[in-house]
C-alpha cells in the first residue's frame, strides 16, 4: 500500500501552494489520489453563493470528464438526500455501491455508471464552502469502498483543499472587483464625453435654430410674394434645404436630450410593426426580417415620433451592416433589471423594462468600435454615407426616455443593440386627429420677448401679417417693464434670455396680470428643464425654428382659450 502517512500531506499541501486555478489545484488533488490511493476520479463542487440550494461543478478529472459536464454539472441539495447529508454535516459519505444505495440518484447513476462514491463536505468558517470527491466508474473500475486510513487521507486532502480554494476565490473575486472598477471607470469617462459633446451640440442647435427661423419665414414670406414660377421654385429649394437643416438640429438636440417629449402611453409591439410597414421600403429583399413579438407587455411613456427615429436609425444601421444581405431580428420582452445584475453591468439601472433587441448578422465591430459606437461624429462608414449622428442620437433619446442602450458585437458575426424603456402601468389614450385647419389671425395685442433681433423681427412680421398688434422687447426686464405700463392680451417669451430666468419673467407676470396667458419659445433650453416648466405652468411650448401656420395656430389656440375659460 502506498505510504498515506502525514509527512505525503504535508507535502500535498506545499504542492497546492502553486495551484493559481481551481483546475490546478483539482490536477494536483487528482495527481495525489491516484498516487496515494489508486482511483482515477476526482471533482470539486462548490456552493452557488447566489443560489445556496445549489452545488456547482468547477472542475473534474476523468476520462468521463465530458458526460459528467452534461449530467450532473449542477446538483439540488433539497432534492438529492445524499447532497443534503453531505451539505448538512461534516464527515465524509462513504457508498461502496451507488446502484444499491438508498441515497443515491439512481438516473445519475445508471447514466454515469458510478459505482463507488467517497464525497467529502468542504466548510469555509463553519458555512458550507462545497465538496471534494473521488470514486470509480463502470465495470473496469468497479466496486472498491476506501479503507479507513485512505478515508481519513481524503479528510487531510480535504482540509487542504478548502485553505487553497478559499485562496483561489478570493484572488478572483479581487481580480473580478479590479475589472468591474477598471469598466465602470471606463463607461464613465464616456458619459462624460457623451455628456459634454451633447450639450455642446445642444448649445449650436440654439443658435442654429435661431438662423434657421429667420431664414425659413422669410423664404416662406417670399414664395407668398414670389410671381414668376422660377422664382418659386428656386425658393422652395432654399425652404427644403432649411428644413433638413431643421431636422439635423432636432437630431443634435435628441442627442444632447434637451428636446422636449410629447410623452403618450405606447404599446411598443404595435409601433414596431407600424414602423416596419414603413421600413421595409428602406431595407433590400436580400434581408430577411423576423418579429418576434412578447406577450402581455406593459406599455411605455414615450414620445412617438422620437421612438420610431430610434428604431428607425437602428434599423438603417443594421442595413448598413449588411450591404450584401443577411438576417434581421427585431425582438421585444418585459425584464426586470434586478440589483445583483446592475451590480455586474455599470451601465444597467434596476427596474422593469419593456426590452427592444435588435440583432443583426453583418460585418460586426471591433472592442474599439464599440466603445466609441455612441459617440457623436464617429462612424465608420465612408464619405457621404452617414453624418455619425445616428447612434449619437439613439443613445440621447433612449437616456432622455429614462432607458438603457447597449450594445454587444462580434467582428464577422453580427451586432445586436438592446434598447430598455422604463414599464409603465396605464392604459393607452386615443391619439385624436392630427388635421389642423388654416391658421387664422386677429385684432389683440401681443407682447413679444426675444433677444435675438432678427428672430424677433421674423415673428413680429409673422405675427403682424395675421393683424396683430405687436409690441416686440430684447429681454425678460423689457418684457416686465412693459407689462406694468400697457395692457396686452398674450405674451410670447423667449425661454433663454440674457438677465432674469424664464420662472422669474413669469412670476412677476402673473403678479401684474395673473390672467394673461403666454406662450413660452425654445430652441434649446440649456439648464431649464422646459417639459417640467410646462406641466407646472399650463402654458404651450412652441419650438424653434418657427413655422409661420404653427406659431400662428399656437397664438390663436391661447387666446381662444383665454375666451373660452371667461
Amino acid at each position: 500500500m502506498p505510504d498515506i502517512s502525514i509527512e505525503r500531506l504535508l507535502t500535498f499541501a506545499r504542492k497546492l501552494q502553486n495551484a493559481a486555478t481551481f483546475a490546478d489545484l483539482l490536477q494536483t488533488a487528482h495527481d495525489e489520489v491516484v498516487e496515494a490511493i489508486g482511483y482515477r476520479n476526482a471533482w470539486f463542487y462548490v456552493a452557488d453563493h447566489e443560489k445556496p440550494n445549489e452545488l456547482r461543478l468547477i472542475e473534474i478529472t476523468s476520462q468521463h470528464r465530458q458526460l459528467v459536464w452534461d449530467v450532473a454539472h449542477v446538483l439540488e441539495v433539497d432534492s438529492d438526500p445524499m447532497i443534503q447529508e453531505l451539505m448538512n454535516g461534516d464527515a465524509p459519505i462513504v457508498i461502496p455501491d451507488a446502484r444499491i444505495d438508498p441515497r443515491t440518484n439512481k438516473e445519475i447513476v445508471e447514466r454515469l455508471q458510478v459505482r463507488t462514491l467517497v464525497n467529502i463536505p468542504l466548510r469555509l468558517v463553519d458555512k458550507p464552502f462545497g465538496a471534494f470527491g473521488v470514486g470509480t466508474y463502470g465495470d473496469e473500475e468497479g466496486v472498491r469502498p476506501p479503507t479507513p486510513e485512505q478515508v481519513r487521507f481524503l479528510l487531510g486532502m480535504a482540509n487542504q483543499i478548502v485553505v487553497a480554494a478559499s485562496r483561489i476565490r478570493f484572488l478572483e473575486l479581487r481580480a473580478k472587483a479590479e475589472r468591474d472598477r477598471q469598466e465602470f471607470e471606463r463607461r464613465l469617462t464616456q458619459a462624460q464625453k457623451l455628456e459634454s459633446l451633447g450639450m455642446l451640440a445642444g448649445g449650436i442647435a440654439h443658435d442654429f435654430n435661431n438662423l434657421l427661423t429667420v431664414i425659413t419665414v422669410g423664404t416662406v414670406l417670399a414664395i407668398e410674394q414670389a410671381e414668376a414660377p422660377a422664382q418659386r421654385s428656386e425658393l422652395q429649394g432654399v425652404l427644403d434645404a432649411a428644413r433638413r437643416g431643421a431636422d439635423l438640429t432636432r437630431q443634435l438636440l435628441a442627442m444632447s436630450r434637451s428636446q422636449d417629449l410629447e410623452l403618450k402611453p405606447i404599446d411598443i409591439n404595435e409601433q414596431i410593426r407600424s414602423l416596419l410597414r414603413m421600413a421595409r421600403r428602406l431595407l433590400p429583399e436580400t434581408i430577411e426580417i423576423d418579429l418576434i413579438e412578447g406577450n402581455g407587455l406593459p406599455l411605455v411613456e414615450g414620445d412617438i415620433s422620437q421612438m420610431d427615429q430610434v428604431f428607425l436609425n437602428l434599423l438603417i444601421n443594421a442595413r448598413d451592416a449588411m450591404s450584401s444581405g443577411g438576417h434581421l431580428t427585431i425582438e421585444s420582452q418585459q425584464v426586470l433589471v434586478n440589483g445583483r445584475y446592475a451590480a455586474t453591468h455599470p451601465w444597467a439601472k434596476p427596474g422593469r423594462y419593456v426590452l427592444v433587441t435588435i440583432t443583426d448578422t453583418g460585418v460586426g465591430m471591433s472592442r474599439e468600435v464599440q466603445e466609441r459606437v455612441f459617440e457623436p461624429f464617429f462612424t465608420t462608414k465612408g464619405p457621404r454615407v452617414g453624418t455619425g449622428l445616428g447612434l449619437a442620437v439613439v443613445y440621447g433619446i433612449v437616456r432622455q426616455h429614462r432607458g438603457m442602450v447597449h450594445c454587444y458585437s462580434e467582428v464577422g458575426v453580427g451586432t445586436s443593440f438592446k434598447v430598455y424603456l422604463p414599464a409603465m402601468e396605464q392604459l393607452a389614450v386615443d391619439v385624436g386627429t392630427k388635421l389642423q385647419r388654416q391658421p387664422t389671425g386677429g385684432l389683440e395685442r401681443i407682447l413679444l420677448a426675444e433677444d435675438d433681433e432678427h428672430v424677433r423681427a421674423i415673428a413680429v412680421r409673422i405675427l403682424e401679417r395675421a393683424g396683430y398688434a405687436v409690441r416686440a422687447v430684447e429681454d425678460g426686464e423689457a418684457a416686465c417693464r412693459t407689462a406694468a405700463k400697457e395692457s396686452f392680451d398674450l405674451v410670447i417669451l423667449d425661454v433663454v434670455m440674457p438677465g432674469l430666468s424664464c420662472r422669474d419673467i413669469l412670476a412677476r407676470l402673473s403678479a401684474l396680470h395673473p390672467t394673461l396667458p403666454v406662450i413660452l419659445s425654445s430652441g434649446y433650453a440649456a439648464g431649464a428643464n422646459t417639459s417640467v416648466l410646462t406641466q407646472q405652468t399650463g402654458f404651450d411650448m412652441l419650438t424653434k425654428p418657427y413655422d409661420p401656420d404653427r406659431m400662428l395656430h399656437a397664438v390663436r389656440s391661447a387666446l381662444d382659450s383665454l375666451k373660452c375659460a371667461t
